[in-house]
């Protein structure tokens, strides 16, 4: 029996990897993100965004089309998986 399938060694959402290191998505819906302490702030539909994996999170980063200034956000895993789910986000692999 691996350490995984022992009883209480669940895999946490950190453990499991549903997308590669790196890879892209379309805003299709409302996905927001919160900047710091700041408010809930919606990224634009239509928006292609790069998508890099960390620990935790998803790090989005997209061109701001009003002012073509590079944006980046984090999402917590769940947070990320959960607008896929929905259909905000469309994920290319």
């Amino acid at each position: 029996m691996s350490e995984q399938n022992k009883p209480g060694n669940q895999l946490s959402a950190v453990e499991v990897q549903q997308y590669p290191a790196h890879f892209q998505a379309r805003v299709v819906g409302e996905v927001q993100h919160r900047s710091g302490d700041g408010p809930l702030e919606s990224i634009p539909p239509g928006t292609e965004l790069k998508v890099d994996t960390a620990i935790a999170s998803y790090v989005l980063s997209w061109v701001n089309p009003v002012d073509q200034q590079p944006e980046t956000a984090y999402l917590a895993k769940r947070e990320f998986e959960h607008y896929v789910e929905v259909g905000a986000l469309n994920v290319t692999v």
